[in-house]
């Protein structure tokens, strides 16, 4: 059957059309590169798999096959040597910049760890700092299996892959050298070590998925075990986020739900020695969920009011979900309760919550050398956000990966980013 010129004139606009269109497509599905700090350091060494070749620009050296490559940064001055020739030193330039990269799937060598992608090195603030350019979706790969075990259920870890998409992509593009760092301060990135084929499966099926309230990109925030109930963002940081609200937790099983810690008289002069050590500490304020927001430590040389983020942070705790106690050793117990003589009024009870803060001027007695303090916390991380163990929880109660993401962050559209990149 012919068809009329003008019908075959429509034909070749709709053509050209699809011509315009689809780069623009492609432009703005292409997967994002994000950078990762992986090193500051004085020393770093570099090397291939075997005997593979490694393909590195920025060294002017004529040398065709490197499978290794050490760099030093002493006295100002940045010098290095290729295929373990210790004889054999080469000065580089201060501003030196290095890409090193190769097409081997085992990837490069770092500090005991492989890395896929391209390793970019330079000097920042007298250190060798080294960022890894790896394309989003193979970096998560190693995120979920460096964050979550890989035994949990498929959907934690789908959920665990679509979280950490999602803070990495509202941190793409905000630093000048590097997105994101390879540690807790953003997420634990090992490298290609992390990989497992369920940690693969639980990426590649999310893919692309990302989080979103009113349109925009969430801040993703995830952490260990809650103790039983998450928390509201604003009680750990400046804001309270609509989405990051206190939700029941599903965490009972996780190995950090109840844990305790103990500290000797002479432990706490070693952290505490502005006060001589510790002999009370006064919970002055705690959130709904019970972590503790404000405390009084009190020694023999005074008082200190602090943050009860700044205690976890002092005394090494899992999370600020805590009670304190004094206690001494079991087998001693019958004879020292004979000899305890300390008042549980509220000045002088040694560790109590909500307490009169209006002290004496004398100080509490020290802690008698056979007593320790003793403190009994719940949970592991700041408790906002998705709780890992909690997506476990759920998912072994047969939760898919929306349930819970919805669950833990509130009010969320879980779709593509492509569009918004």
């Amino acid at each position: 059957m012919s068809t009329s010129p003008r019908a075959n004139s429509g034909w070749i606009i709709f053509f050209l059309a699809l011509l315009c269109i689809s780069p623009l497509k492609a432009a703005a599905a292409k997967e994002p590169v994000i950078r990762v700090l992986i090193g500051n350091e004085s020393k770093a060494n570099f090397r291939a798999d075997d005997l593979r070749i490694m393909m590195i620009k920025g060294i002017p050296s004529k040398q065709k096959r490197i499978n290794s490559l050490k760099l030093n940064y002493n006295n100002g001055e940045v010098k290095y040597s290729i295929n373990n020739n210790k004889n054999e030193w080469f000065e580089l330039p201060i501003d030196f910049h290095l890409s090193i990269k190769n097409n081997d799937k085992r990837g490069i060598w770092f500090k005991n760890r492989r890395y896929a992608g391209e390793l970019k090195v330079s000097l920042n603030n007298q250190k060798i700092q080294i960022v890894n350019y790896i394309k989003l979706e193979k970096y998560l790969k190693s995120v979920v299996g460096s964050e979550m075990p890989k035994e949990f259920p498929l959907a934690a870890l789908q959920s665990q892959a679509i979280a950490a998409r999602t803070y990495a992509l509202q941190l793409l593009g905000k630093k000048r050298f590097f997105d994101v760092q390879s540690n807790e301060a953003s997420q634990v990135y090992l490298g290609l070590e992390a990989e497992t084929p369920k940690i693969n499966r639980a990426v590649t099926s999310t893919r692309s998925l990302a989080l979103f309230y009113k349109k925009k990109l969430i801040n993703a925030v995830f952490h260990s075990s809650s103790g039983g109930r998450t928390e509201d963002s604003g009680k750990v940081w400046k804001y309270q986020l609509p989405y990051l609200i206190s939700v029941k937790d599903y965490d009972q099983k996780s190995t950090k739900y109840k844990w305790s810690k103990r500290f000797t008289a002479q432990e706490l002069i070693a952290i505490f020695p502005e006060l001589g050590g510790l002999n009370s500490i006064q919970v002055i304020q705690k959130s709904n969920t019970d972590r503790v927001l404000k405390v009084v430590v009190h020694g023999p040389n005074g008082k200190k009011f602090i943050s009860g983020k700044e205690l976890r942070n002092k005394l090494k705790l899992l999370s600020t979900k805590f009670i304190a106690d004094l206690k001494f050793p079991q087998s001693q117990k019958e004879s020292k309760l004979k000899n305890v003589n300390y008042s549980k009024k509220k000045n002088n009870f040694l560790f109590n919550e909500g307490a009169d803060i209006s002290f004496s001027s004398k100080s509490l007695p020290p802690i008698p050398k056979d007593y320790f303090l003793y403190l009994q916390g719940f949970g592991a991380g700041h408790g906002v956000g998705l709780s890992q163990w909690g997506a476990r929880g759920m998912a072994k109660k047969g939760a898919g990966y929306r349930e819970i993401l919805k669950h833990y962050y509130r009010g969320v559209e879980i779709r593509s980013y492509k569009i918004d990149i």
